[in-house]
């Protein structure tokens, strides 16, 4: 009988735990494709995500087979792109969208549909962070040299900004309130134009 409890209680939890959200895939041609996703999970060669088509047949979706995917979270609502970092493929949540300069996040453990034990099996954690500028250009902001490679990435076209990296309120934590305030700045200075 506690065999039946034990049986249980690990059924219900393996329940609770593969809770899915409905949303869509983006394909690389620009279909959308509708279903539930389960949970994203970090692999060797970066992250994949647990898909269910309308049809109920499962597959786990590789970034480089997608264009990004998104759902609603809490009343959220979450979109990520896939993207190349160094050989991996990730992919990263959006967190600022601007004309100029879109800041990513890569996801970790904070939601329910996120796996991230395997990150502590990379000898060298990927940043956090990442920049989309230009025509799909892409930098990866580590939490370890920020300010040289921000101020050398903001320096040519903000120079008052590219000073201020560093001090209080443009620290790394404070990296949404830098693009943003990128993004009016360059919007700015395009009117007068």
């Amino acid at each position: 009988m506690r065999y039946c409890y034990l049986l249980f209680f690990v059924l219900f939890t393996a329940l609770v735990s593969a809770e899915s959200y409905r949303g869509f895939l983006l394909t690389k041609d620009g279909f959308q494709l509708t279903g539930y996703l389960n949970v994203l999970q970090y692999a060797p060669g970066g992250n994949i995500i647990t898909f269910t088509n309308d049809f109920g047949d499962e597959y786990h979706i590789h970034p480089f087979l997608v264009s990004g995917f998104g759902f609603n979270y809490q009343g959220e609502s979450m979109r990520f792109v896939s993207r190349q970092h160094e050989g991996m493929w990730y992919f990263l949540q959006e967190e600022v969208r601007g004309k100029s300069i879109s800041l990513f996040r890569l996801p970790r453990g904070g939601g329910r549909w996120v796996d991230d034990s395997m990150l502590r099996l990379f000898t060298v954690p990927p940043p956090e962070y990442y920049l989309e500028y230009g025509q799909g250009e892409f930098l990866a902001v580590p939490r370890s040299g920020y300010k040289r490679n921000l101020r050398d990435f903001l320096a040519e076209a903000s120079p008052g900004l590219a000073k201020k990296i560093g001090s209080k309120g443009y620290r790394y934590r404070d990296l949404h309130a830098i693009i943003v305030e990128f993004n009016e700045r360059s919007s700015r200075k395009r009117r007068r134009l």
